[in-house]
């Protein structure tokens, strides 16, 4: 069965439209897995990631003096070791607080968190 010459004009053009969707994808997909949010309150530059938002729950690991948060932006726990100031830093923070944290991108136990390396990635805004 030969295609009428329409057909083949129907075809190329078909081709190019993927090809030049295939171009866009690559031009302006996300490079090196990124995560993207549909919260504008998380932001991501270089490796670091930074995220505002209310207090949600404040514990205390069972070992080593370390500090989980919670917040109301993300699902991610925010994870800061007793390195990083969390014996200081729970006793001037409350569940309502909001806050803005800067930390890096982890996996702990097979599921990611936001690590906070030094206690001045921690502002509170509110109190």
């Amino acid at each position: 069965m030969r295609m009428q010459k329409e057909e083949k004009v129907v075809l190329v053009l078909l081709l190019m439209a993927l090809g030049s969707l295939a171009v866009a994808f690559w031009a302006f997909g996300t490079e090196n897995g990124d995560r993207e949010s549909s919260s504008d309150s998380l932001s991501q530059k270089d490796d670091s990631l930074c995220v505002e938002g209310l207090i949600l729950e404040i514990k205390p690991t069972k070992s080593g003096d370390n500090l989980i948060l919670m917040l109301d932006a993300t699902d991610l726990p925010i994870f800061i070791p007793a390195s990083a100031g969390a014996k200081e830093l729970q006793s001037r923070i409350r569940a309502g607080d909001r806050v803005t944290i800067r930390g890096t991108l982890s996996t702990f136990g097979g599921s990611e968190e936001l690590v906070v390396s030094r206690q001045a990635d921690i502002q509170v805004l509110t109190a």
